[in-house]
């Protein structure tokens, strides 16, 4: 099964963190690991306050590969430079299907929600009605309803969801339809938290 690494991260040191972003694709590479969302302002407030400075998502065959990566030699010599540059949290997040291949040329776009569900009833009808309008959007699930692991950081969600359509202008298509309108007043209703649009790498 898929899974991801998803990174909300303040740069305290930008010469020395630039130095880190240049080494760990090489790191993350080799591990088969591959970028969807990297860098500075990639990203856009939705709904709340969340709005990371430099977002990172990237996706992996599975979640033991991604600790193999993460606690590798290479890498922890890596995660000393990254942290003495910057603060924020890092986490890894179980996917819903396997990694998908050959997504297209064009450049994806996201939505990322850290939702904390307060009707479970209402919210269970909403988590039923949805999919058909994201799929009739062209989007895809990648991770829905997982808490994540936190390797760094306090952030600790209680539901992640993170969503890819073709494009971030897809993305907005979908979110501001009339097909979501009902059911975003649902999930509203049913639920608190914070959701972001992210540009692809």
């Amino acid at each position: 099964m898929s899974a991801y690494v998803i990174g909300d991260i303040n740069v305290t040191d930008p010469d020395t963190f630039a130095k880190y972003a240049g080494l760990v694709p090489a790191s993350s590479g080799a591990f088969g690991g591959r970028y969807l969302v990297r860098g500075p302002d990639k990203c856009e407030p939705c709904e709340g306050d969340w709005n990371p400075e430099r977002f990172v998502l990237a996706e992996y065959k599975d979640v033991d590969t991604i600790k193999s990566w993460y606690y590798s030699d290479g890498y922890k010599e890596l995660t000393k430079l990254r942290q003495s540059a910057s603060t924020g949290s890092l986490l890894v997040a179980e996917g819903v299907e396997p990694p998908t291949q050959g997504r297209g040329t064009g450049t994806p776009g996201y939505l990322v929600g850290d939702i904390e569900v307060t009707d479970p009833d209402t919210y269970a009808k909403y988590a039923a009605g949805v999919p058909a309008t994201v799929a009739a959007f062209g989007g895809t699930y990648l991770v829905r309803g997982a808490s994540g692991e936190v390797f760094e950081g306090s952030w600790a969600p209680k539901r992640l969801v993170v969503l890819e359509f073709e494009s971030i202008d897809r993305v907005k298509e979908w979110y501001n339809s009339r097909e979501y309108a009902d059911l975003k007043k649902l999930r509203q209703s049913a639920s608190k938290g914070n959701l972001i649009f992210a540009d692809g790498a």
